[in-house]
């Protein structure tokens, strides 16, 4: 009953580290090759660097933010004072690997006249080019018309995992190489689509509210059992309190005998290949379902209405608690929608984030 589709993993930690090693790795090759010529070109560098960094402009940083929460600087307000003659058109770029990321001004005077004080905000253009938490960086500044700059003093921000990254499901700048496939930053894509079927997913905002738009064409070919399914994926620490998912379903609940599932929208929670379950959004026209198969796989489907926003809360703990599942410290947490071959389906819906629940906003008495 459970699909896995096969999915390339590249942490970005380790994508960090292994730059870093591979640039130590080439200064330490370089050295011996020709130390005359890395002498004379350290004299140069030097005199260079000195002429360079020389931009008349205080660098501040007065704050900065991950509001996708990415776990990464993905925001900042920087403050500018030109204590030159001159006027300086501000370029900005984050700096903590050997080459510096490029930064987009949101706010702020494209010039900066002599003795002005400026405030600039700054932002990420993608993922990649955000520190990630713990991550040493500086913020450097250009002058566009020349090769002069400043440069902030060096900070660390941020700490510790958060419970989902990027839980609004924005910034849709990652590509699976494999597939050429882009998905929300934080997040790995997939999609599986046997015979002439389709499943796709993409950035959508509807009804104000942003999120991802999932669509599945199932036109009954594929083998027997085969599903059409295509979701996004993310490794999380066990959460330790309920989760809310912002939901608007178009699929209707629809299973054959003993409760197998010919439709799907909605929530995997896996661990190896063990134990998993789904937690799917249905209108189902009575109640919510909850149930086991054969199999043993976990189903719960939550009653919503049709074509409707809705929030509803997954409590996984207290879930786990009444299989009797042990909680592990890490789950993959799969949002995904298919169908199976047992029906021919045009289905969609749409999930605008998942953030840890708030209970400031439970009606009264529950």
């Amino acid at each position: 009953m459970t699909f896995r589709p096969i999915t390339i993993s590249v942490g970005r930690r380790l994508r960090l580290e292994a730059v870093q090693s591979l640039w130590r790795r080439f200064r330490i090759w370089t050295v011996p090759i020709a130390i005359t010529i890395v002498a004379l070109t350290l004299i140069v560098v030097g005199v260079i660097g000195q002429s360079n960094a020389t931009l008349p402009v205080d660098v501040q940083v007065l704050s900065t933010a991950d509001p996708m929460d990415l776990g990464a600087t993905t925001q900042a307000t920087v403050q500018l004072t030109n204590h030159g003659s001159s006027i300086v058109r501000p370029r900005f770029s984050l700096f903590w690997l050997p080459y510096p990321y490029y930064w987009r001004i949101t706010s702020g005077p494209p010039e900066l006249q002599p003795n002005q004080t400026a405030t600039y905000t700054i932002e990420a253009p993608d993922s990649v080019a955000a520190p990630h938490n713990g991550e040493r960086f500086q913020v450097k500044v250009n002058d566009s018309q020349s090769i002069t700059y400043a440069i902030s003093s060096p900070m660390t921000k941020g700490s510790g995992a958060i419970p989902v990254v990027n839980p609004g499901l924005k910034m849709w700048t990652e590509q699976d190489p494999a597939t050429g496939l882009f998905s929300p930053a934080g997040w790995k894509i997939y999609e599986h689509t046997p015979g002439n079927n389709t499943a796709t997913i993409t950035s959508a905002t509807d009804s104000g509210s942003e999120g991802a738009y999932f669509h599945v064409v199932q036109n009954g070919h594929g083998g027997p059992d085969e599903w059409t399914h295509t979701g996004l994926q993310q490794d999380i620490i066990f959460p330790s309190q309920p989760l809310d998912i912002r939901v608007r379903s178009r699929v209707p609940y629809d299973a054959i005998p003993d409760g197998w599932l010919v439709t799907a929208f909605g929530v995997e929670v896996s661990y190896g290949k063990q134990e998993d379950m789904w937690l799917l959004f249905e209108p189902t026209g009575s109640g919510d379902k909850d149930y086991d198969l054969p199999n043993g796989q976990h189903i719960k489907v939550y009653d919503v209405p049709y074509d409707q926003w809705a929030t509803r809360t997954i409590d996984l703990p207290a879930i786990y608690h009444q299989l009797n599942w042990a909680p592990t410290r890490y789950v993959t947490l799969k949002v995904f929608m298919g169908v199976s071959s047992y029906s021919k389906a045009d289905i969609d819906g749409y999930i605008g984030g998942i953030t840890l629940h708030d209970p400031s906003t439970e009606a009264p008495g529950g």
